[in-house]
Parts: structure tokens; C-alpha cells; sequence
């Protein structure tokens, strides 16, 4: 069973009582404002020098998104979070923030496509990269170089969605003089909270289940005061990655159902994976309540699981495993995760930076939506057949 923290879900309920100036509204006033005046010109200088908790442009700071901002630090309990125009914004702003030319950043498990192509264009800059799948925090070790200065994870990975002992390896690498930064979006604020575990930031997608309903993009980084700040500076402003106040409504908005949204994800998604794993076409189910190697990191770290999972059909082609998912019904053949909406994506080949993938060819992730168990594995049993 899931297992919400019942502060989380009144975090998520009351969010936007954490303004004080919108007259009692539900959620808060949409500040549609790209500048603020000031009474003195002395009053605009100070707001100048600490732009990051100032009103002053909105490319800095915004009222609707620092509602939002507050609300995403309590329920990661970080000291700051800064939100951003897409989960891209905030793993730009990371890698540009964090590290120079002549450093090392070490991904650990399987990492989000675009974030990897996105260090292969950094290597234009100096910094240099490499991928370790392993688990075990020797091996880890081992795979670090003496210029490692971030190990970046996915926990659960992308896809295959295997774990990661988190604490353990910020152990190691704080003795190493690297920072870790695990991107959390597969399990939420609500299922995992990496920075209790001793990472030192926490980063996610926002267009996901955050939003909730596929009509937002955003992104956040969560951590300590003096590294958001130091990400407002060196990364954030220059970058421009801006949340737009309206979307910082609608993430808002979506925080409200979070809680049970992520309940109904999370028992439906176990529901069809238990029905897929007894069906003789599927030979491998990637879901960390199904891998038995998982099972104590599972317990240790995670209050439950999201309604993302993956299979692998066996003894067929990529080809009829493609001709599976564009005879399901229910299930949207699209990208992204974590709306109302199932949606269903095949694996790719290879990865974007063209090299060779762990990917079975023959994989289907699913996102498990809200139209119910039943419907759904009615629409895989003849998708299958």
C-alpha cells in the first residue's frame, strides 16, 4: 500500500494559503507583471542586490512562483526550491551552475535521454562525462575520476526504473569532494525525499505529476538556501529557463489532487503489472515492487511507487512489439507521463547520444492513468492477444 505522510497531503491541499495578499482565495492571484515598482529608487537598488528574494523583474522572481516554490521546498523539506520553464530548465541550470571546464560528472543508472545530450554538448565546454549502471557503491567509487565534482542519478532510472541506495552514495562521494543530485520526478515529492536521504539537490520535471493533467511545463531544483542561490546567480538568470505565473498557477492547481492522484497511480499501476506478469507474452516486468533485488531499498526509501512502469514482450519483433501498442485503445501512443491519461511508448534502439542502450527492443513503458484497472487490462488482453 501507499503510504502518504498525511503533512504532505495537507502541504498540497492548503498550498496556496502560503500567500498572505490574495483576499482568501483558494489558490493565489496570478501575478501577470513582468517588472515592479518601487517607492524610492533606493528601494529598487536594494531589491537589485538580492534579486533572488526580491520582486523586481520577473525573470528573478515572481509572486505566484515563489508560492509555488515554498509550497515544492516543504514538500521535499528543503530550505529553497527555484522553479523553472521546463525539467530541462532545471538540469541545465544544474550542470551550468555546478560545474566548469575541467570537471567530471558521473551519471549513475539510467538517465533521462535529453539529459545525457545535453552533457555530450558540455563537453564543447570541458566538461567531461561517463555512466555507470552499477548499484553497488564500490563499483560506483570505482567509476569515479579524481576531477568527478557531481554524481547525477536517477532513482528510480529512467525506463527500467531500477534503485538506488541514495544515502549510501552521497556517503561515499562527500569523501570524494562530489555533489550528488538525484532527479526525482518518477516518484515525487510525496514517494521519495532524496534530500533526507543526504542528497544535496533534488530536481524534477514538473510537466509530470506535479502538473498532472498534460497542460503545464515546469521544472524545479530543491536543496539547501546556499545552493539555490547560488543557482539563481550563476545558472538560473543567465539561462532564462522562466516559469511563466499562469503555469505556476496550474502546477499549484495540480498539487491540490496530488496526494490522491498518486494513491489511485500507484494501486491501478500494481493492479495491471500483477495481471501482466502471470500473461504468456510478457517476459519481463521493470517496476521496483517486482525486483526482488530492490525489494529492501524499495522498503528503506520509498513510500510507494507511481503508476510509470515498463515490460518486455518476448519471443516477438520490434516491429510486432510496435504493432502491440498502436492496437491498444486506452492507452495514447505519446511522451511524457503522470496525466489523467494512460499513454503508452515503445524503447528505442539506442540512446540520443547514439550509443548502445541496455533498452530491450522489445520494451513498453507504461504511464497507468485514471480510467481504472479493469478498462485498462481489458484493452492490453486484446492488444496482446
Amino acid at each position: 500500500m501507499i503510504a502518504i505522510d498525511p503533512q504532505d497531503r495537507l502541504i498540497c491541499l492548503r498550498a496556496g494559503e502560503a500567500a498572505d495578499d490574495h483576499h482568501g482565495a483558494v489558490l493565489p492571484q496570478i501575478s501577470q507583471a513582468s517588472l515592479y515598482r518601487k517607492r524610492t529608487m533606493e528601494d529598487l537598488l536594494d531589491g537589485l542586490s538580492r534579486e533572488h528574494a526580491a520582486n523586481v523583474y520577473s525573470r528573478g522572481t515572481n509572486p505566484t512562483v515563489k508560492v509555488l516554490e515554498d509550497t515544492l521546498a516543504n514538500l521535499e523539506r528543503a530550505e529553497a526550491c527555484k522553479c523553472f520553464g521546463s525539467g530541462m530548465g532545471a538540469v541545465s541550470a544544474v550542470l551550468f551552475g555546478l560545474l566548469k571546464s575541467g570537471d567530471h560528472v558521473l551519471f549513475v543508472n539510467d538517465i533521462y535521454g535529453p539529459t545525457l545530450e545535453l552533457a555530450a554538448r558540455l563537453e564543447n565546454f570541458g566538461v567531461s562525462w561517463s555512466q555507470s549502471f552499477a548499484q553497488d557503491v564500490d563499483v560506483i567509487a570505482g567509476e569515479m575520476r579524481d576531477n568527478t565534482r557531481l554524481i547525477y542519478m536517477e532513482s528510480p532510472g529512467s525506463m527500467l526504473f531500477r534503485l538506488l541506495p541514495i544515502a549510501e552514495i552521497r556517503a561515499m562521494a562527500k569523501t570524494r569532494n562530489a555533489l550528488t543530485v538525484i532527479d526525482n520526478t518518477v516518484a515525487t515529492p510525496l514517494l521519495q525525499k532524496p534530500l533526507a536521504l543526504g542528497a544535496d539537490l533534488s530536481l524534477h520535471s514538473c510537466s509530470k505529476y506535479i502538473g498532472g493533467h498534460s497542460d503545464v511545463i515546469g521544472g524545479a531544483v530543491m536543496g539547501s538556501q546556499e545552493f539555490i542561490e547560488r543557482l539563481f546567480y550563476k545558472s538560473y538568470m543567465l539561462l532564462g529557463s522562466v516559469l511563466a505565473p499562469f503555469d505556476a498557477f496550474l502546477l499549484l492547481r495540480g498539487l491540490m489532487t496530488l496526494p490522491d492522484r498518486m494513491a489511485r497511480h500507484h494501486e491501478d499501476a500494481l493492479t495491471v503489472a500483477n495481471y501482466l506478469e502471470n500473461h504468456p507474452r510478457i517476459g519481463a516486468i521493470y517496476h521496483p515492487a517486482f525486483c526482488k533485488e530492490d525489494s529492501a531499498l524499495f522498503e528503506h526509501q520509498m513510500r510507494g511507487h507511481s503508476g510509470l512502469f515498463s515490460v518486455a514482450l518476448k519471443d516477438t519483433s520490434y516491429s510486432e512489439t510496435l504493432a502491440v501498442a498502436d492496437r491498444l485503445k486506452l492507452f495514447g501512443r505519446a511522451v511524457s507521463w503522470g496525466g489523467a491519461e494512460s499513454l503508452v511508448l515503445c524503447g528505442h534502439k539506442s540512446d540520443p547520444a547514439g550509443r548502445e542502450t541496455r533498452i530491450p527492443a522489445t520494451l513498453l513503458r507504461f504511464s497507468i492513468g485514471l480510467e481504472g484497472a479493469d478498462n485498462l487490462i481489458a484493452d492490453l488482453e486484446q492488444a496482446l492477444a
